[in-house]
């Protein structure tokens, strides 16, 4: 695969949300700090990765792995983050999801392993949906909505019109992030 500078700047942009996230959230919620603070150490790998004219070795490899763990870990992490205070029980499902998968993963076959990692993330996204409808967290629902759109309608794969998706799914998490942060700084 050749240079995609084009996605280096998106995850560039990606990872600065995720900072911009830790900046304002870090003081009164580190686990959801925590969470984000893996996807933007994924970012930061894909903004090497994406750089670099053959993207091959090490620099691969790693992206690939904090890109399953941004799945895996990141988002259960953000959802403890939302419901540590307003549903505690949500807070131990979310974990349990996370170390299931994350322990459970190497035994699965791959399309199981992937059906796996997909309902942690989206059991976190649903927490987050359902703290967010009962404290009626406006952005929390528009930063979910947000993140439920760049991974099912988006996607990663492929162009759309003279864009790569994969751009289009890094600038819509950003937005999503921002939002993220306004929704746990009104809280």
């Amino acid at each position: 695969m050749a240079q995609q500078l084009s996605t280096s700047a998106s995850d560039a942009v990606l990872a600065w949300s995720v900072l911009y996230f830790i900046y304002h959230v870090f003081w009164y919620n580190f686990f959801a700090c925590l969470g984000l603070g893996v996807q933007g150490a994924a970012a930061a790998l894909g903004v090497v990765r994406f750089a670099q004219s053959r993207q091959s070795g090490q620099i691969y490899d790693y992206h690939q792995m904090a890109t399953w763990l941004t799945q895996v870990v990141g988002l259960p992490l953000l959802a403890v983050g939302f419901c540590h205070k307003d549903m505690p029980i949500m807070m131990n499902l979310n974990v349990m999801a996370m170390a299931a998968v994350l322990v459970g993963s190497r035994f699965l076959a791959p399309g199981m392993r992937q059906l796996a990692i997909e309902c942690c993330a989206g059991f976190a996204l649903l927490t987050i949906i359902l703290i967010s409808l009962k404290t009626w967290n406006f952005y929390g629902l528009l930063a979910t909505a947000a993140y439920v759109m760049a991974g099912r309608v988006i996607g990663s794969e492929g162009k759309m019109n003279v864009f790569y998706r994969v751009d289009i799914l890094h600038v819509v998490l950003a937005m999503g992030n921002v939002l993220y942060t306004w929704a746990l700084e009104e809280d």
